[in-house]
Parts: structure tokens; sequence; C-alpha cells
């Protein structure tokens, strides 16, 4: 990604999206689910904690046995399988986006250079075939963007998404040469 700014100072970020998405939310989604596993576990405990001392045992050794297991299984319960769960989560996911990146790379599909300029907005969209190609178109278009405020000259020459877009017709997702 780059932050370029252009000359009348406004800001404009050029990045490549290569990535949908549901993917790109999902370690904030998967840090809000941990969370919220945290806050249900910390509720089922607290409504717990009412029953100490209703209990007339007159062996000791029998209540701290008992008090010990519950304290085992809520500690599992609660702890060790809910942070199991997220690191298999998490290795699913760096598995997912590494297969991903590796499919699109050995598969040539096109990758989405996209020009946001004030305000967030999408000002231009673009597809490159291959990661040095779109790198390049990328650079390329941050260096016109904080020269004269506008990508057009390098977007134009590029085959935008859209319906009826065809990499490789017309001018084509080659990208800029690469030096």
């Amino acid at each position: 990604m780059r932050s370029v700014t252009a000359p009348d100072g406004s800001e404009h970020t050029v990045r490549i999206e290569w990535i949908g998405n549901r993917l790109r939310r999902a370690p904030a989604d998967i840090v809000r689910r941990i969370r919220r596993q945290g806050r249900r576990g910390r509720e089922a405990v607290d409504a717990g904690d009412a029953a100490d001392g209703c209990m007339a045992i007159d062996g000791l050794d029998a209540l701290a046995l008992l008090v010990g297991l519950v304290v085992l299984i809520a500690l599992v319960w609660f702890l060790v399988l809910p942070a199991a769960w997220g690191l298999l989560e998490l290795v699913v996911l760096v598995v997912l986006a590494a297969l991903v990146w590796t499919v699109r790379v050995l598969f040539r599909r096109p990758w989405s250079i996209v020009h946001r300029g004030p305000g967030d907005e999408v000002s231009d969209r673009c597809a490159v075939i291959g990661w040095r190609r779109a790198h390049a178109t990328m650079v390329a278009a941050a260096d016109e963007i904080a020269a004269t405020g506008s990508a057009r000259s390098t977007f134009g020459a590029l085959t935008p998404f859209g319906p009826g877009s065809t990499p490789g017709a017309g001018g084509g997702p080659e990208g800029p040469p690469l030096s």
C-alpha cells in the first residue's frame, strides 16, 4: 500500500487488493468471538459462585476434592477449550490465506489495483496479471498521483474491472513494463 499526497494536499492511497472482504476481516472476527466466549465463561462462573457455603458436608477432604474437581472442569471448559479452538481457527486462517495467495500466483489471476481518493472513495480500479507487474503498477500510479493528482494515464492503459472486461484484451492487464 502506498499513501501519497497530491499537489492539492489531499491524501490518496494505492493498494493491491488480493483478498476478499470476508477474509480480510477474519482476524477481527476471531478476536470478537474470543471476547464473546470469554464473557459467556465469566457469566457462568459468576452464577456458580452463589452456591459457595450452601452445602453442608462434614468431611473437609470430600469438600476440597469436590471444589477442586469443579474448578478444574470449569477451567478446562471455559479457558482451555476456547483457547484451543481459537488457535485452530487461526492456523486454518493462515493456511487458507497462503493457499489463496499460491493459487492466485500459480494460475496468474489478475490482481486488483485500487486507487482510493479523499474520503476513502474508490477513484480507479484495474486488473493486472502478475505480482511484479501489479507492484510496478501500484508504484507508477502512486508516483503519478503525487505528481499530477490523478492516475488516469497509468490506469487508463489497463483493463478496468467491470461487465464485459476480459484480461488480455484491449491493452490488457499487463501493466507497465518491468525494469
